[in-house]
């Protein structure tokens, strides 16, 4: 077998193209990863952006959300008050009890006094009763009115309005009391 001898001359050129073509591969790869680092700094630098701006939006939303709790506990506050206000059940003697005391305070005489029977009303889905109650009263003018002005602004009858008042008021030279009419409603809450 013949052995195939290189130069020295030949080594170094074999060398020196090695070396380059190793050079060229390098800086290729170089160039490539150059690109890389760049793109990925621009990729970093929007996604800095963004979770700057979703921080901001989180912070804002957190913000609302506690603002609209707190608004909440402020609504539910007012309806356990609203249902506070309102009787659960309407009592009609001791709202009868009730009229002839504050007649009584006003030196009125009560004539006549009626309870119709709870009725089942809905508004806006909240369930509610009302009990009409309806009196007639005799006694000076300013005592009916201010028996009506108690009823309606006493205290006791907070969850009720005066529907009607009908007053009749004799002429001065006839010898008769001035009457009154008075259709008073009671709302309760039934409760949920």
């Amino acid at each position: 077998m013949n052995k195939m001898k290189l130069s020295k001359t030949a080594l170094w050129i074999l060398g020196i193209g090695f070396f380059i073509i190793t050079s060229a591969v390098l800086v290729m790869l170089h160039a490539g990863q150059s690109g890389d680092v760049e793109q990925l700094g621009e990729n970093l630098s929007v996604t800095q952006t963004v979770l700057t701006t979703l921080t901001s939006e989180r912070e804002d939303l957190d913000s609302l959300l506690t603002q609209l709790n707190n608004q909440l506990d402020e609504a539910e506050a007012a309806y356990s008050q609203s249902q506070a206000n309102f009787p659960h059940a309407v009592m009609s003697i001791e709202h009868d009890e009730e009229l002839f005391l504050i007649a009584d305070d006003y030196n009125l005489e009560v004539m006549s006094l009626t309870a119709s029977e709870p009725r089942e009303n809905k508004v806006e889905g909240i369930p509610f009763d009302n009990t009409i109650f309806e009196m007639e009263v005799r006694g000076e003018v300013s005592n009916i009115l201010s028996f009506i002005n108690n009823v309606t602004t006493g205290g006791y009858f907070d969850s009720a309005t005066v529907e009607l008042v009908n007053m009749e008021v004799p002429e001065p030279d006839e010898d008769e009391t001035p009457t009154a009419v008075i259709k008073l409603i009671i709302y309760s809450y039934e409760g949920e």
